[in-house]
């Protein structure tokens, strides 16, 4: 389904079946009364934008909405929009609820091909970072000693950041 599709459709239609569509721009997050998270982003496709709500999957959970990333929707509504979205993203007056989402994921090849210089570097300081705590904790709870790193718990610490940092 596109934006084009879903700015065609009437306030309170359901829409579902796990199309994948690109946040380009995040607007907010609210806490709502019973602790879960709606995040106001907009959204695109090459047929346009909208503005669109997604609901956390539960009150524990705070699952913010990066923008650049593809969201696959499952299952959605389309509302009315307030003034000032419908201003700034669409001249419909609709905006999408989102109340089932899936973040697709990708292989490590995948992500690491796709990749600009800057994320690279990003991505090896954030390794770094992980690399870090996990030493530190291996150190404090006696599972590895500091002078020197034997190397099979390197090659442990690798496969670790490497879990933690692609679920792999």
């Amino acid at each position: 389904m596109t934006i084009a599709e879903l700015l065609s459709m009437p306030v309170g239609q359901k829409v579902a079946g796990g199309f994948i569509l690109t946040v380009k721009k995040t607007k907010k997050s609210v806490r709502l009364p019973d602790k879960r998270y709606i995040h106001t982003v907009v959204l695109f496709d090459n047929t346009g934008e909208m503005l669109a709500d997604f609901r956390d999957p539960s009150p524990t959970e705070y699952n913010p909405i990066i923008k650049g990333r593809q969201i696959s929707v499952i299952v959605a509504k389309i509302q009315a929009a307030d003034s000032s979205g419908r201003a700034k993203v669409d001249q419909t007056g609709t905006k999408l609820f989102v109340k089932q989402y899936s973040i697709p994921t990708m292989a490590i090849d995948e992500y690491e091909q796709g990749l600009t210089e800057d994320e690279e570097r990003w991505d090896k300081i954030n390794r770094g970072k992980v690399r870090h705590g996990l030493v530190c904790a291996l150190i404090r709870a006696g599972e590895i000693k500091i002078e020197p790193i034997a190397d099979q718990s390197k090659e442990h610490i690798r496969a670790m950041v490497k879990f933690i940092m692609t679920d792999e």
